[in-house]
């Protein structure tokens, strides 16, 4: 029983220290910043239609390309190197954000019947796919980055497949300052160009695009 007993103190003097860091691992107190989280209000500047055109369309949700399908706010630096800004984040994944984004700004320049998501449960009759090509600040050098937006853009029709319009909308925008705020409106502007665009080639009467 001596040995037993004696057994039993060792084994609680190792696992005693032991014990008392993982309550200190989970404990309430942290270090860590509280991330940031950001949305977006771009504005798409283009004129509504008078009356909705014919027709119901379905935006899908946008393909990223590789290191943009994530709610991190995306950072390219010199060398191509791609990197995130630490402790801050969209309030959604870019794909989702801007797909929700471009449904809102064609619903506002009404020139569609009805305007709703790939998720959507009625058919349609037109389908917008995209493509995210570049949503991310570029450092070239020093000084505050350079925001780059960039969706290809494919409407076509849904039963025969046939292709009415394919382009890109791009803008990019100088950030006033190398501070997340500035940064954000950067993201905001730029965005909001890129969508303009979207909104202005993508229309159910192929004689009424640019």
């Amino acid at each position: 029983m001596r040995g037993v007993a004696a057994a039993m103190s060792v084994a609680a003097a190792i696992s005693g220290p032991w014990l008392w860091l993982a309550g200190c691992s989970t404990g309430f107190r942290s270090n860590l910043p509280v991330a940031q989280v950001y949305v977006l209000h771009p504005t798409a500047a283009v004129a509504a239609a008078a009356a909705p055109a014919f027709g119901t369309v379905q935006v899908m949700l946008p393909q990223p390309a590789a290191g943009l399908g994530t709610d991190s706010i995306v950072v390219l630096r010199s060398g191509e190197r791609l990197d995130y800004y630490s402790a801050v984040h969209w309030a959604a994944a870019a794909p989702a954000m801007l797909q929700m984004l471009a449904i809102d700004a064609l619903r506002g320049a009404n020139r569609f019947a009805t305007v709703e998501s790939d998720a959507g449960p009625f058919p349609s009759d037109y389908v917008l796919g995209l493509e995210l090509r570049h949503f991310e600040a570029e450092y070239a050098s020093v000084g505050p980055p350079t925001v780059h937006v960039a969706l290809v853009c494919t409407l076509g029709k849904r039963g025969t497949r046939e292709v009415i319009v394919s382009f890109t909308a791009e803008s990019e925008v100088a950030a006033e300052a190398d501070r997340m705020q500035a940064v954000v409106a950067a993201f905001e502007q730029a965005t909001g160009e890129a969508l303009a665009q979207l909104v202005a080639r993508t229309s159910p009467a192929p004689a009424a695009l640019p």
